[in-house]
């Protein structure tokens, strides 16, 4: 799941390897800190009250059930060192999270500290809706300097810091292996491109069984954004003033795609209406997706599959290989009743002790520099790596305008439409970038 300003965009791509080099030497830039960035502790717990205050709870709301347990133990461990505070863990799975975020932040009824995605973050940072932590920060409560590729600029609007960064994220080409031992043909591997891709799709899809060879999903960052960046097109321009979807490499990679719709190498748009894609692949119904690492959890969750697939890199493209990285940060409402306590939670959040939870447990790759290592060894049958080599030369996700909010959500309702076959794929691409570039005027 990622979810920028272009201040962000530039420097996550250009800061990413060097900070993914430091944690494969197993360093972390605490700068004299605290070993845990900061982390709450029981005399930080005295310091803002302590044993003196009365026990509260507050709650922490997240979107993703499969990682609800890792950070139910993040909560208990911190309750541990901070016995007054409690925290309720609530999911909201993704399809309501905005929903319902968007209707209580003007109400005032947020959660004390829950999950922001990057393509959110600039409604609800702008509508004053998250409580600023830039004093924190400069008084080195949390040194933003520990989470790797920058991360934590992501979450910066006009000079004030709102989030602390917890995880990134990159995408990998999932594929059934039981699948590819029946039709006796080799695993994916980086010398694969996207015309081989497309072949093995036709060999190993049976239509009339169900089982198609790749699932061409409509989807952007675990779909065809990934394919675009391949192909030498672009999302939109680096400087955030231009859509690059009525490029011709951009629309070249996009029916690409859908050819292999037509090709019965996927299974229709309908199809992945009607039963999701991931949910296919979990079935045994499709030989590879593209998926994010963030989705480990849910595909080792199929009992149909466990054990029967692995992770791959992204197919070449003929520019290079693409592939949208983006990570989710931990925020706080500017009005909950609790921020002191809500604060020592966020700073919890942020700490290594936290990162190293959700990677011994598999839920997500931790932003702390120095654990990432941990995630990819919490399910050694797979190829995790695939996720974090990825990492260094990925776009990150094209978030950073105020135009994003409102052309991100008219895209899909146009591109269905070319998916679904009532426009060419070019004209809905056209359509698209027509678009984007109003509601990137409009927002000027």
């Amino acid at each position: 799941m990622i979810m920028r300003k272009k201040s962000a965009t530039t420097a996550v791509g250009a800061l990413l390897a060097a900070s993914l080099a430091l944690t494969g030497c197993g360093g972390n830039s605490n700068d004299g800190n605290d070993a845990n960035g900061g982390a709450s502790s029981p005399e930080a717990s005295k310091a803002a009250g302590g044993d003196s205050q009365k026990s509260v709870t507050i709650s922490y709301t997240i979107w993703d059930k499969n990682q609800q347990p890792a950070m139910e133990a993040i909560a208990d461990a911190f309750t541990k060192q901070n016995p007054n505070i409690k925290v309720k863990v609530d999911v909201i799975p993704w399809g309501d999270y905005w929903t319902k975020m968007s209707a209580a932040a003007p109400a005032g009824t947020l959660p004390d500290v829950f999950w922001m995605h990057g393509g959110q973050f600039i409604k609800y940072a702008s509508g004053q809706f998250l409580e600023p932590i830039t004093d924190k920060v400069q008084a080195g409560e949390i040194d933003l300097n520990n989470y790797a590729a920058n991360l934590g600029s992501i979450y910066t609007l006009d000079g004030q810091n709102y989030g602390i960064p917890k995880d990134f994220d990159t995408i990998g080409l999932a594929y059934n292996k039981e699948l590819f031992d029946q039709a006796g043909i080799p695993y994916p591997d980086d010398t694969w491109d996207y015309a081989k891709l497309a072949e093995v799709a036709k060999q190993l899809s049976q239509p009339d069984k169900g089982i198609y060879g790749f699932g061409a999903k409509l989807d952007t960052q675990a779909g065809y954004w990934n394919d675009i960046l391949a192909n030498g097109g672009h999302i939109i321009s680096d400087d955030m003033t231009k859509s690059g979807y009525d490029e011709p490499a951009t629309i070249e990679a996009l029916q690409a795609r859908y050819q292999m719709i037509l090709d019965k190498a996927s299974p229709t748009h309908q199809q992945m209406t009607d039963t999701d894609a991931v949910e296919m692949f979990k079935s045994g119904k499709l030989a590879m997706i593209f998926d994010g690492s963030w989705d480990n959890g849910n595909l080792a969750s199929s009992e149909i599959i466990q054990g029967k697939y692995d992770w791959a890199p992204l197919p070449k493209g003929k520019v290079k290989r693409g592939n949208i990285i983006n990570g989710l940060g931990n925020v706080m409402s500017a009005k909950g009743k609790h921020k002191e306590e809500s604060w020592q939670f966020l700073k919890f959040l942020g700490s290594k002790e936290a990162a190293d939870i959700t990677a011994q447990m598999g839920a997500a790759i931790p932003a702390f520099n120095g654990t990432q290592d941990a995630w990819v060894k919490s399910k050694p049958e797979l190829n995790l790596q695939v996720f974090i080599d990825q990492a260094a030369d990925a776009t990150p996700y094209p978030s950073g305008s105020k135009s994003y909010p409102v052309w991100f959500a008219k895209e899909s309702e146009i591109m269905s439409q070319a998916w679904g076959g009532a426009i060419s794929v070019e004209e809905g691409a056209k359509k698209v970038a027509e678009m984007m570039n109003q509601a990137i005027a409009d927002a000027k």
